[in-house]
């Protein structure tokens, strides 16, 4: 049958062999009052073994006080013996009493008993001290000072172990006397190196003589001292210096272990309470941390109060937050106490480093002495250089994605534990769910104030009417999405792509050329995307084997790229190219930001196209207006222009300012030669289009001339008919050649040319030059018959030399320029005997053949006219007296030589000598020619010897031209 138990109490028990110690007697004693009923116990297990309440105990040694205590003996005698006060142990006494020997047993000794009741109310002190616990200092010192005042004392003190240190922790001496300042000690010192090295529970001793003693108060004394225990070994020593120089007895001892012991739960206790106060204070600080980092979205901030939060709740020296870039780099996003140069050498990832090893382990892992840790051999110089001890490196991790890492350092060593540890995990795994929602908000409201962005910038563009404005404002506005060193803005042209726009903001860049810069299409990355549409983020852009390196730059040149084609209604306008200096400088980010903006870029580009072409269709039709206006101006001008040598020269002038070109060129066939040659030309290689053609020399121009047909050549130097200058070599650039049409063909060309490569002629502009050569064909028909008409007019349709008329306007208009000239009157004498004796035919002959004699024997710059029927007349322009002599004579010998029995009586005259008008100076010369036909004929006569005849003569008339009916009247 099993034993019913009472019910345990509630305060401090003690077993049996305690409670013989604290009353004094042997626990046979204890058990024996036990099955007496006069002290009261309680059994704690069916075994049946006893414990006794502390009040219990105090309540029995009370009641011993007034009245003797007879109890049967401990040997079962059944005799009554008195209970003995002396029995009761106390400090400074002997643990046995002495018994009396009368019949009721010895009387308890009074003194003994207050002694024992003061061990007892101190232990209770102390017990309750260790219910009530608050600080450990605070408790120390108020057990210690129970100590000192219940015994009187000379000093009690605890010194705390530290390592192999022990440390003073609290003294307490008598009131009114300074407690003595012990110094730190090192384990091994005397006494209480015994006092640790002792079995568990047992006190030791130091007499006054005894090296181990601490000596700390004058004269010898003894000392007792006891280990105080810990949870995990002794806590330290609690050290007992007596007032009086009695030595300690073992019941002393015993007190002294059992107060260490009751002080060692007091540690205990605070230790506990200090451990549950720090976890609860650890838990509360991460719920406020999780809290304060999960309650924003400024990702800064986020990391500022992440750091700061850890340093303060692992009581770190320093600390850092590391965000993981996209090229595999940890930068330190925010640091405290860490040097510049230690956060550059540690930001490679991977390598083998603790944080490596803590992202791979997916777990956070510490290191004391790390310098020496081989898992940081990768970072070893940069830890010895930055002289920190020991670090914890807690991974950031989404998912299977690390978002960086959180590191707390401590300049001295400090093992973490497995609290530390998760407490650290479970905070960084807080901060990874703020860090990536506050990426996620940032990523958002960038995304959203990018594309506001693109749309404004895309809303600026689409006002700009110009494709090369379009490319300016790309070129600028870009880096309000994408930061980047370079920019170029490609346009497709035909099988070209031609930078339209760039601009460089490093060295590298700031040289670039259009020349430098266009590309085929499928040549180089530039135009892979044109050719494929494609968009590409090159990391680096030299190892990429589809560029191509632009001449004069460096080949292997750290340089990533972005490429987005400009796309419209599925054809490729162009291509934008960014590139910055270094590897993996873009994002995909950046990319789908330069694919949206390229959109748009394309949608202004082609309303801008098409802008361009309504103005030059625009353009095209006021310029055909205002030409065909100007042709018709100029049509009206040179159709009433009958000199052909101004209509050429006029059509040079006008014709280049009405086209822009750079030479233009009138050239006509000879009808002597059959070549072309030469009129007029104005330009840049005026002088050699006026060079001549040599025989059987060939070209664009006679082979219009031989088809008749115009020709647009817009690349001359692809044309083989193009017959380049002699001199000047080969150009660049593209010709218009049209005939100039006579009534049985072409009789010229004109020819247009501009200059450069690919600036070419429009088909409205090739339309207008074929007109204009229209015109010209026709004015110059016109010139060609008034010129002929002109002749006729002038000239003797006998002898084909100037007739009057032309010789009275000549004599005028040589009069009234005022120059010198000499004028020579030649009358045929007696050829009225020709015509009568041969016929007027042979006298025509003669008249032809003495007409062509005199052209001959007159100067390049001398006229001949047929004055009258068989007169003929001379103007000698700037020649004397002696001049006209001179002519006047070979004149006669001519008619004398050609004339056969005809001959010449001339007369001679100058101006302004002989005569000041034109009528002074012809009489002059008549009357002259009459006087030498008067003095015999076939001489030369002056105007000074023709005087003599002044006063009988006046200007004759001349003898009319016979024309044919009148011949055949005769």
């Amino acid at each position: 049958m099993t034993a019913i138990l009472p019910p345990r109490p509630t305060d401090a028990t003690l077993s049996v062999t305690k409670a013989a110690r604290l009353l004094g007697v042997h626990p046979n004693t204890v058990r024996a009052w036990s099955d007496a009923g006069r002290l009261r116990y309680y059994r704690i297990n069916p075994r049946g073994d006893r414990r006794y309440r502390l009040g219990d105990l105090q309540r029995f040694l009370a009641a011993a006080e007034n009245a003797p205590i007879e109890l049967s003996g401990a040997a079962g005698e059944g005799s009554r013996r008195g209970f003995d006060p002396s029995a009761v142990g106390s400090y400074g006494s002997s643990a046995r009493g002495q018994h009396g020997t009368a019949r009721g047993g010895p009387e308890l000794d009074p003194i003994a008993a207050e002694r024992h009741r003061r061990d007892l109310a101190l232990l209770e002190t102390i017990a309750r001290l260790t219910l009530t616990a608050g600080e450990l200092d605070e408790d120390l010192a108020m057990a210690l000072r129970e100590v000192r005042d219940t015994f009187d004392h000379a000093l009690v003190g605890a010194w705390e172990l530290r390592g192999g240190r022990l440390m003073p922790r609290v003294v307490v001496a008598p009131a009114g006397v300074t407690a003595p300042r012990l110094l730190e000690l090192p384990r091994s010192f005397g006494i209480l190196a015994r006092a640790l090295d002792a079995a568990p529970g047992d006190a030791v001793v130091a007499d006054g003589g005894d090296r181990a003693t601490l000596t700390v108060l004058p004269g010898p004394r003894s000392e007792m001292a006891a280990t105080i225990p810990g949870p995990e070994g002794p806590w330290g020593v609690l050290l007992v210096v007596p007032e009086t120089t009695t030595s300690p007895g073992s019941a002393d001892r015993d007190l002294l272990a059992a107060l260490a012991a009751a002080i060692g739960t007091i540690v205990n206790v605070d230790r506990r309470q200090d451990e549950v106060a720090h976890l609860l204070h650890r838990a509360e600080a991460l719920r406020r941390v999780a809290g304060d980092i999960g309650s924003r979205l400024d990702l800064d901030r986020i990391l500022a109060g992440l750091v700061d939060h850890a340093m303060v709740l692992f009581e770190g020296d320093r600390g850092a937050v590391f965000l993981q870039r996209p090229d595999g780099r940890a930068v330190a996003e925010v640091s405290r106490g860490l040097s510049a140069e230690y956060l550059t050498a540690v930001r490679e990832f991977p390598q083998r480093s603790l944080p490596a090893a803590a992202i791979t382990a997916r777990r956070p892992l510490f290191s004391v002495g790390y310098r020496d840790d081989p898992r940081g051999a990768g970072v070893r110089a940069a830890v010895v250089q930055e002289g920190f001890d020991t670090i914890c490196t807690a991974p950031l991790m989404d998912g299977t994605e690390t978002l960086g890492l959180l590191n707390v350092y401590h300049d001295t060593p400090h093992a973490w534990s497995p609290d530390e540890l998760e407490t650290i995990s479970a905070l960084a795994t807080q901060a990874s769910v703020a860090i990536r929602t506050a990426q996620n908000f940032q990523q958002m409201a960038t995304w959203t104030a990018q594309l506001q962005s693109i749309q404004q910038l895309g809303a600026r563009l689409n006002h700009l009417s110009s494709v090369r404005d379009i490319g300016l404002a790309i070129a600028t506005e870009l880096r309000q999405l994408i930061d980047y060193h370079n920019v170029r803005v490609y346009r497709v042209v035909g099988s070209e792509l031609l930078p339209v726009a760039m601009q460089g903001q490093v060295g590298e860049y700031v040289d670039e050329t259009p020349d430098q810069l266009k590309v085929a299409m499928g040549q180089g990355i530039t135009g892979w995307v044109a050719q494929h549409r494609i968009a590409q983020n090159l990391p680096n852009a030299a190892a990429d084997p589809r560029a191509n390196t632009i001449p004069g730059t460096e080949e292997d040149l750290d340089e990533s790229m972005l490429l987005a084609p400009m796309m419209f209604e599925d054809e490729v306008l162009g291509v934008l190219v960014l590139s910055k200096l270094g590897l993996d400088q873009f994002s995909d980010d950046d990319l789908r930001l330069l694919v949206i903006y390229a959109s748009f870029a394309a949608q202004a580009m082609a309303n801008a196209d098409t802008t361009e072409q309504l103005r030059a269709q625009s353009t095209a039709l006021e310029r055909q207006l205002e030409s065909q206006r100007a042709l018709l101006q100029i049509t009206e001008s040179i159709l009433t222009t009958l000199d052909a040598r101004a209509v050429l020269d006029g059509i040079t002038e006008r014709l280049g300012g009405l086209i822009d070109c750079d030479n233009v060129a009138i050239e006509v066939i000879d009808p002597t030669s059959g070549l072309l040659r030469p009129l007029t030309a104005r330009g840049i290689h005026e002088a050699h289009y006026l060079e001549p053609w040599e025989p059987g020399e060939t070209g664009l121009a006679t082979w219009v001339v031989e088809h008749n047909e115009p020709v647009y050549v817009d690349d001359e130097r692809a044309d083989p008919r193009v017959n380049h200058f002699r001199t000047a070599g080969t150009v660049d650039g593209s010709l218009i050649v049209v005939p100039l049409r006579g009534r049985a063909g072409a009789i010229g060309v004109l020819t247009i040319e501009r200059l450069g490569v690919g600036n070419t002629f429009s088909p409205e502009e090739f339309d207008l030059v074929k007109l204009f050569a229209a015109q010209v064909s026709i004015a110059l028909q016109n010139a060609e018959v008034f010129a002929a008409v002109e002749i006729r007019a002038q000239t003797d349709a006998l002898t084909g030399i100037l007739n009057h008329g032309t010789f009275e306007d000549y004599l005028e208009r040589t009069v009234h320029d005022g120059s010198n000239f000499g004028l020579i009157m030649l009358d045929l004498d007696d050829f009225r005997t020709v015509n009568n004796t041969m016929g007027h035919q042979a006298g025509d002959e003669v008249l032809s053949r003495i007409a062509s004699g005199l052209v001959r024997a007159g100067r390049d710059t001398d006229l001949v006219f047929r004055y009258g029927g068989d007169e003929f007349t001379f103007l000698l322009p700037h020649t004397d007296a002696a001049g006209t002599l001179h002519v006047a004579e070979r004149a006669r010998a001519a008619v004398k030589n050609l004339g056969g029995s005809v001959t010449a009586s001339i007369g001679v005259a100058t101006f302004p000598a002989d005569g000041d008008t034109a009528s002074a100076v012809l009489l002059a010369a008549d009357r002259a020619c009459l006087l030498a036909k008067r003095d015999g004929r076939d001489r030369v006569a002056t105007a000074a010897e023709g005087l003599v005849l002044a006063a009988e003569f006046s200007l004759q008339q001349p003898t009319p031209v016979d024309s044919e009916v009148t011949a055949r009247l005769r």
